[in-house]
């Protein structure tokens, strides 16, 4: 039983120390004010489409093609985010405020946080479910959050195939997923000083990711909104892990699958789904501090689901 907990803490407590560490050194001013978007964009352009083009390029195409996991993790995600969206229809009547709602309890933060989380608890095979959800849920997000935040924003930007595909067709991540995928299936190897360096800029992802989420971190208040982003942030990290795992372990998933399952509904929410709720005329309040909670929160909950998988048996 010792062990178990020990292994939980073991897997889940170094990342939030790495986010606790980016979140001091900003309050200290060793990081600058511009270090949280430079690095941001650093990570999401170039550490992150290294390491998941790498997860992609050297995992078996037979592990790859489980279309089962990736159909079920899809429809999951999908079904989550209309129930949520629904739901709260009928208790938040302002728009803008919904849409951050919604975004923010049914999107994770899986790139930054719930990637580096998977491959630290299942080595390879956490590495290849994580490749399949950044191929096929990722976009999903990507989809969801633009259809619900045009429905609720108050600019009103019109609804078009554009620009809900046009943020999917130039994601790096998913262009990286699709390069991983050109290259695994026509069998290319690329030269070694090539490799070496994509391998040089995937290893510094997960390091960097956290720091800018933790230096990225903030907290404006409790004030009458503060609810709306508590509530998310138990949907979020509580609720959908719950739903997911158990769902899934009904319908025959076991093992590793249950655990990057459970890892993909309980990751805290996204910072991506902050900046588009602003960007799109949201409640930046609300997004924000669902981020806040739900990533603070998280360092408890995780350790726990991690446990019960462990005792389980199925990490």
């Amino acid at each position: 039983m010792l062990s178990d907990f020990l292994f939980a803490i073991n897997t889940v407590l170094p990342l939030f120390l790495v986010l606790l560490a980016g979140y001091i050194l900003k309050k200290s001013g060793f990081l600058t004010p511009g270090f949280v978007p430079t690095g941001n964009k650093l990570v999401f352009y170039v550490a992150l489409p290294c390491s998941v083009f790498l997860s992609v390029y050297t995992t078996q195409i037979t592990h790859l093609l489980d279309w089962r996991f990736a159909l079920y993790a899809t429809a999951a995600s999908v079904i989550a985010f209309l129930i949520i969206w629904l739901a709260a229809s009928f208790f938040i009547k302002d728009k803008p405020i919904l849409g951050a709602f919604a975004q923010g309890a049914f999107r994770g933060n899986f790139a930054f946080l719930g990637m580096p989380l998977l491959v630290s608890l299942a080595g390879e095979a956490g590495q290849t479910r994580a490749a399949l959800i950044m191929a096929f849920v990722l976009p999903v997000y990507n989809v969801c959050t633009v259809v619900l935040l045009a429905a609720c924003n108050n600019k009103g930007k019109r609804l078009t195939p554009k620009t809900i595909l046009l943020p999917i067709a130039k994601n790096p991540i998913i262009i990286a997923v699709f390069l991983g995928l050109a290259f695994r299936l026509l069998g290319l190897e690329m030269p070694f000083a090539i490799a070496r360096t994509v391998g040089y800029g995937g290893n510094m992802a997960t390091g960097l990711a956290l720091i800018c989420l933790g230096a990225g971190m903030r907290y404006d208040g409790f004030d009458a909104k503060f609810r709306y982003a508590l509530v998310a942030s138990v949907v979020k990290i509580v609720a959908l892990p719950i739903l997911f795992g158990l769902v899934g372990y009904l319908l025959g998933f076991r093992g590793y699958d249950i655990a990057a399952l459970v890892i993909l509904g309980g990751i805290p929410s996204a910072i991506a789904g902050y900046a588009m709720v602003v960007e799109m005329g949201g409640d930046g309040y609300i997004a924000g501090t669902i981020v806040v909670l739900s990533t603070l929160f998280s360092a408890l909950t995780l350790t726990i689901f991690v446990y019960v998988l462990r005792v389980l048996g199925f990490v």
